[in-house]
């Protein structure tokens, strides 16, 4: 992983040996066994060619109250095991003749009881001396090491704390690049974890075993950091960017640019429903090396690009391919994907291979304008290893998801790491962009405002149609009309909407559900409606309402907003001739004010139903009243009396009062001839 200069290395790092002191790190965890009960391990590193004594063979750690500083029990922990740890990889293995890091585990052989205490506890573990060689801390062999944690109180109920991984292989810094690492921490509880870079605590004099703290938190003394050579907490290693840590993911960046040893501490707090629950500290030192960085892997994707917002639908499965390409074919590729979409059900989708047995990944595939159907790559099936898939020289990963009705309207961050692992280094690329839910288009076509005429069925038919909108919708109608008679009347579901503006003209769409029932792609509502007479004149607002059954809330929806205004009745007055004759062979048989012949053609006058009232009175030469009628405008005579039988030829009277053909009627007396 990392290309050393061999002669340089093995003369810088011989010529300290000989007055050189021996710690180098190391860390406690506390493990919950039952109530009450706790396992304690100790992790030791020494530089065992540093001089100083020995790995001892137990340790004695002190349990202390938060808050007073008392001390609870001292602990005796002993040895499990020791070994030397192997640094380097297959391109490059330290020389332990050179630089040989030991370390020793330590724990306890029964349960510790640890009884309930609201403030909780702290616990440490001191030795003597720091190796001689950090150059970031002022007179390091002359301080100690102090070995660090916090519990909280039992009483909160089971809880471990944070664990740090083993001692890892590639310890140490490559100069004048950017070096990038994790100390690998987990918690058995699975609390959350702020990770931040502390200063090293120093002992208590120069004893070894445990000493109580004082004062406030962290109860122990810092260490001097060397402040004459530019070094501190804001800059432990030098170089630009100075040494981070990401609070959330424990990712460290470091970028010395000397030869030299640097002293660090990382602390790892763990958190439970927003209370802290107790913490631990890895004081740890890394080497920095004449290595040969590596060239970081390129995003190998047009689309998207590092920043951009990539809008997607909800309720609708969403697809990416990411692919990472590195230079050097050889080297070893890791692909990390980090965004919160993955606790909303996205996935690492398996891509099923090919009859070889290789996986197609596509770079732009299906999407506008970069849609082309064969930007693809073909690499072998895929594994997954700690930090995600890996492979060499190209990488790439499918993620997928549908976003749930709760995330329309948000914007979640995705992050891609991809790390590159050869023997030029260790390298890494990232793309952040933004995943947005939106709702997909929908559009209720308007059918308009209408005039209507009193008396006639009037019936409108909304339609929705989108083979792009998966859920199952609904329409729904707001208006007074449906307490006015107004109804969404049965329909058989095969029955066909009038629609001319998805499916062209004289076409229909068929929902296959009853009248106003959800349902998905074709969705209609028929509403039908027989004005009256006290509704003549008026204009009637509709609202109609096309939303979503399956997302109520905050939900897919459209509505459109028309109306229906009342016609009045077409009227006119008017007298037909003043002559007829009533015999039946279906010419001029009526007198009348207007009727409508056999051709369906408007003889005389019109009435208006909703309003005329017409009193006819007809009277014989003699004065005798012989027909009367003042029930139906549509007034007509057929030349009988009123005991229904047929008049005399001759020539008769007739009054007319009221109105007609929205006219008053002044016409009077006037004669009427009946005829054979």
């Amino acid at each position: 992983m990392k290309r050393v200069l061999f002669l340089f290395a093995a003369i810088f790092l011989m010529a300290p040996v000989m007055n050189a002191a021996h710690v180098v790190g190391g860390d406690i965890t506390l493990t919950w066994v039952s109530q009450n009960q706790y396992d304690i391990q100790l992790q030791f590193y020494r530089d065992n060619l540093g001089g100083g004594s020995t790995m001892p063979t137990t340790v004695q750690i002190g349990i202390y109250e938060v808050g007073t500083n008392a001390l609870l029990q001292n602990v005796t922990l002993q040895r499990d095991t020791l070994h030397f740890v192997t640094l380097g990889d297959e391109c490059y293995v330290v020389d332990p003749t050179v630089y040989q890091i030991q370390k020793g585990v330590f724990s306890n052989t029964t349960p510790i009881n640890i009884p309930d205490f609201a403030a909780g506890y702290y616990i440490q573990y001191q030795t003597w001396a720091r190796n001689t060689l950090s150059v970031n801390l002022t007179n390091p062999g002359g301080t100690g090491i102090s070995f660090f944690a916090m519990l909280s109180d039992p009483a909160l109920g089971q809880n471990s704390t944070p664990e740090f991984d083993i001692y890892p292989a590639d310890a140490y810094f490559c100069i004048n690049t950017l070096n990038e690492f994790n100390l690998g921490v987990t918690d058995p509880d699975g609390d959350s974890l702020f990770y931040s870079l502390t200063t090293p605590l120093d002992g208590v004099g120069t004893a070894t075993g445990s000493n109580a703290g004082s004062g406030a938190y962290p109860y122990y003394n810092p260490v001097a950091w060397n402040v004459g050579g530019g070094y501190n907490l804001a800059n432990i290693v030098g170089g630009t960017p100075a040494m981070a840590i990401d609070p959330a993911t424990g990712d460290i960046t470091a970028s010395p640019t000397i030869i030299d040893y640097f002293t660090f501490a990382v602390r790892v707090e763990e958190f439970r429903n927003g209370v802290k629950m107790g913490e631990i500290r890895r004081d740890i030192q890394y080497a920095g090396f004449n290595c040969v960085g590596g060239t970081p892997p390129t995003f190998a994707n047009a689309y998207p690009v590092n920043a951009q917002t990539v809008q997607i639908e909800y309720n609708k499965e969403y697809c990416k391919d990411l692919i990472f390409r590195d230079a050097n074919v050889t080297d070893t590729l890791y692909l990390e994907f980090l965004s919160t979409i993955f606790d909303s059900g996205a996935y690492l989708a398996t891509v099923p291979p090919d009859g070889a047995g290789d996986l197609h990944f596509y770079y732009n595939n299906g999407v506008a304008p970069l849609n082309v159907p064969n930007d693809s790559i073909v690499i072998p099936p895929n594994s997954t290893d700690t930090i995600g898939t890996f492979n060499t020289g190209t990488i790439a990963n499918r993620f997928c998801w549908t976003p749930s009705c709760s995330t329309i309207g948000q914007v979640y961050p995705f992050q891609v790491n991809a790390f590159s692992l050869g023997c030029d280094g260790k390298s890494q690329d990232s793309i952040i962009f933004n995943i947005e839910v939106i709702e997909p288009p929908i559009n209720l076509i308007n059918p308009g405002n209408v005039g209507i005429r009193h008396g006639v069925e009037h019936c409108t038919n909304i339609v929705h149609h989108d083979p792009n909108i998966v859920d199952a919708m609904q329409i729904e109608i707001f208006s007074d009309i449906l307490l006015l008679g107004a109804e969404i009347p049965s329909v058989p579901t095969n029955f066909s909407y009038n629609n001319t503006v998805y499916t062209g003209n004289n076409s229909s769409i068929v929902t296959n559900v009853s009248n106003g029932a959800p349902s998905a792609v074709n969705t209609a509502t028929r509403l039908c409606w027989v004005p009256a007479c006290e509704q003549v004149g008026g204009t009637y607002d509709i609202q109609a309402v096309i939303s979503s059954v399956d997302c109520a809330s905050p939900g897919l929806k459209d509505t459109i907003n028309f109306s229906y205004t009342i016609i009045p009745p077409f009227d006119s007055a008017g007298v037909v001739s003043n002559v007829f004759s009533p015999n039946g062979d279906g010419i001029n048989d009526f007198y009348t004010l207007g009727y409508t012949n056999e051709d369906g053609e408007r003889v005389g006058g019109v009435s208006n139903p909703c309003n005329d009232e017409v009193k006819v009175q007809i009277f014989n030469r003699w004065g005798a009243l012989v027909f009367e009628n003042n029930e139906f405008p549509e007034f007509q005579w057929d030349g009988t009396n009123k005991g229904g039988g047929k008049v005399s030829p001759g020539t008769y009277f007739v009054v007319i009062t009221g109105t007609y053909g929205g006219e008053a009627i002044t016409l009077g007396q006037r004669s009427i001839t009946v005829l054979e």
